[in-house]
C-alpha cells in the first residue's frame, strides 16, 4: 500500500500584518481588562488602550480605503441570510456580512467602554451608580458577543 502526499493548496492572506496585530492586540487587551475588572487605574489605561487600537484600526481601514470594505449592507446581509437558511453560505476571503455586523458590534462596544468608563472619572459622574450599571452592561454585551463568535467558529 502507497502512501500519497497531499497537497495543499497555497494560503492566501486576507488580512495584512497591521490587521492581524491590531486584531490580536484588542483581544489580548480585553481579556486583560476582563481579568483585572476592578476598576483601578490598570482596569482604565487598559480599557483607554483597548479604544484606541478600535480608533487605530479604523484610522488604518481609511488610510488603506477600505472603509467600504467593512462597510455592512442591509441587502446582502438579507441575501446571505437566504443562502445560509438553504445550507449554502457563498465562501469568501474576508468577513461576510454577519461577520461586518459582528466587528462594527464589537467595535462599538469597545468605544462605549471605553467612553463610558472615562466618563466614571469626571466630577459630572462622579458616583452615578446608572453610568456604572451602563458600563458594566456594555461589558456583559462583548462578553456575549465574543462568546457568540467562539461558540460560532467552533461549530
Amino acid at each position: 500500500m502507497s502512501v500519497r502526499r497531499l497537497e495543499h493548496a497555497p494560503s492566501v492572506r486576507v488580512w495584512g500584518v497591521t490587521v492581524r496585530l491590531l486584531h490580536w492586540t484588542l483581544a489580548s487587551l480585553v481579556i486583560v481588562d476582563l481579568v483585572i475588572d476592578d476598576g483601578g487605574a490598570a482596569h482604565r489605561w487598559v480599557g483607554y488602550a483597548a479604544a484606541a487600537v478600535v480608533l487605530a484600526r479604523l484610522a488604518w481601514a481609511a488610510a488603506q480605503g477600505g472603509l467600504a470594505g467593512l462597510r455592512p449592507s442591509v441587502s446582502l446581509t438579507r441575501s446571505y441570510l437566504g443562502l445560509l437558511a438553504r445550507g449554502r453560505p457563498p465562501r469568501a476571503p474576508g468577513h461576510d456580512p454577519l461577520g461586518l455586523w459582528m466587528v462594527w458590534l464589537l467595535w462599538t462596544l469597545v468605544l462605549l467602554l471605553g467612553i463610558t468608563g472615562w466618563m466614571t472619572r469626571l466630577d459630572a459622574f462622579w458616583g452615578d451608580e446608572q453610568l456604572h450599571a451602563v458600563h458594566a452592561l456594555l461589558a456583559d454585551a462583548l462578553l456575549c458577543a465574543v462568546a457568540l463568535i467562539c461558540s460560532a467558529s467552533a461549530s
